[in-house]
């Protein structure tokens, strides 16, 4: 199995009616064939300097060439480019296969 995380945080001028819609945008990438689960999150650990990151998306594939199919997915790379990335402030990634 192959796990991809994100934590991040929106831009401060981001309104909460744009997060939540792109909320639900990033939430619709579980809809991908290769995509076994996808989980988006609020952080339930307040923010501080040990704890930067407002959001969490973990998602599930069989293997990492599963993920590198959804990260070239049609609806992945409008969701990220068009929503995420001119949203977003900051943001981690990190892989692992388990």
């Amino acid at each position: 199995m192959h796990r991809h995380t994100v934590l991040f945080n929106f831009k401060d001028e981001v309104s909460p009616a744009d997060r939540d819609r792109i909320v639900e945008a990033l939430r619709s990438l579980k809809s991908i064939s290769v995509v076994k689960d996808l989980m988006l999150h609020k952080n339930k650990v307040p923010p501080s300097p040990k704890a930067p990151f407002e959001w969490l998306l973990v998602a599930d594939f069989a293997n990492d060439d599963d993920r590198q199919i959804y990260e070239k997915d049609e609806l992945h790379v409008k969701v990220i480019r068009g929503d995420f990335v001119p949203n977003v402030k900051n943001y981690a990634v990190a892989d692992v296969n388990y």
